[in-house]
């Protein structure tokens, strides 16, 4: 479904104050904001400034420890990569460099800590250097057990974003109303500017908004800012590669597949709606990856090489190109785990404000915020 900036929820109600704007949107979305066009409106909304959701767990194919673990029979508890609370008590996890050993999760202290039972089934104990990987098997429980005592269920990480507050002003003076140009109204061709500059400011603080620390709520007063979201690149911390230039436009399959290797591991699936979102840089490399499959005949006049469809081992990918990114950077994101939430009743609308002595006013405003899940199974590059 195209964006409109709406929720598709029965029970949003519009914004009944100004004039609704969003069937503009929806028409200009795939041209102005095509990344928000292919994300769709979303079925929820938010009520209130600070916009709460519960993240659900991805369980990861793999996690690394990032302290050494000794060989030996007792239990052991060893720092991991952030990805502990995806796991449950009970889960078997592997030491493939271990022939393997197995091993089981007894306690979870938090993201970076786990404790864990050595030599489940009588395996081989082994040991593992700081930065290796661990295999994550599923919980195992004895046959008709009632309650084990013991926590194997993961509840989601309740999670918050603050809600952008967005204006664009309209202003004309009547000198400025009286001197047409070409026939012109310039208030008129204003407001028409600004409703197409919509979709693309939003899409913009979507990719790249910041929280605004202690002024994240804003007020009314003009030293304290205004009210930001956070937008899906600054929340990518997981994974989040730096490369060179160069290396990137001689072989961008091969770093984009180091990438999304590493969010299959933390529980992406291939079968997800996944999107490149690039840079201009980054996106005339990826579309240089078809420089030898150019198949044409010099009867033509046309030259064409552009990729806008992605297909790697870990998922295929729609590819866009956005202002809002630098030149050398993209992000992996998959379309189920994002979704654009409109303040209730705060959908982008036009509000006439009337003249102030000899200028006539108007401003289009909205408010929206950014539900992202399980960050550590998306992927950020960059130079």
């Amino acid at each position: 479904m195209a964006f409109s900036g709406l929720s598709t929820n029965k029970m949003f109600t519009p914004n009944l104050v100004g004039e609704d704007v969003s069937e503009l949107i929806r028409t200009l979305a795939p041209y102005e904001a095509p990344f928000l066009d292919w994300l769709g409106d979303s079925g929820s909304f938010a009520t209130s400034t600070k916009h709460e959701f519960v993240e659900d767990f991805l369980r990861p194919r793999y996690i690394i420890n990032s302290t050494a673990i000794s060989s030996a029979t007792a239990a052991t508890s060893f720092q991991v990569n952030g990805l502990g609370e995806a796991l449950t008590v009970g889960t078997i996890l592997e030491n493939e460099s271990a022939a393997p050993e197995l091993m089981q999760v007894t306690s979870i202290v938090g993201p970076n800590s786990i404790t864990v039972a050595r030599n489940y089934d009588n395996t081989v104990i082994g040991s593992l250097a700081a930065g290796g990987q661990i295999y994550v098997r599923w919980p195992t429980a004895e046959e008709g057990h009632d309650h084990a005592g013991l926590h194997t269920a993961r509840l989601g990480t309740r999670r918050a974003n603050t809600v952008g507050y967005f204006s664009l002003e309209i202003a004309a003076t009547g000198t400025e109303m009286a001197v047409t140009n070409l026939g012109g109204d310039s208030y008129e061709k204003s407001r028409a500017k600004v409703f197409r500059e919509l979709p693309g400011v939003l899409e913009s603080e979507v990719l790249r908004g910041v929280w605004n620390g202690a002024n994240s709520l804003g007020t009314s007063t003009v030293t304290t800012g205004g009210r930001t979201m956070q937008g899906i690149r600054t929340q990518l911390t997981t994974i989040n590669s730096a490369i060179t230039g160069s290396s990137f436009t001689a072989n961008p399959h091969l770093y984009i597949g180091n990438v999304w290797q590493e969010a299959y591991k933390n529980g992406a699936g291939s079968d997800e709606t996944w999107g490149i979102v690039a840079g201009y840089q980054f996106f005339r490399d990826i579309s240089n990856m078809n420089d030898t499959k150019v198949q044409d005949s010099n009867e033509k006049e046309k030259f064409k090489r552009v990729i806008r469809e992605y297909q790697g081992p870990f998922g295929l990918a729609t590819v866009f190109l956005s202002r809002a990114l630098p030149s050398t950077e993209l992000l992996i994101v998959p379309r189920e785990r994002l979704a654009v939430i409109p303040l209730q009743s705060r959908n982008f609308t036009y509000q006439e404000m009337g003249k102030t002595g000899d200028n006539t006013k108007g401003m289009v405003v909205g408010e929206y915020t950014l539900e992202l899940y399980h960050q550590a199974a998306m992927a950020r590059l960059r130079v």
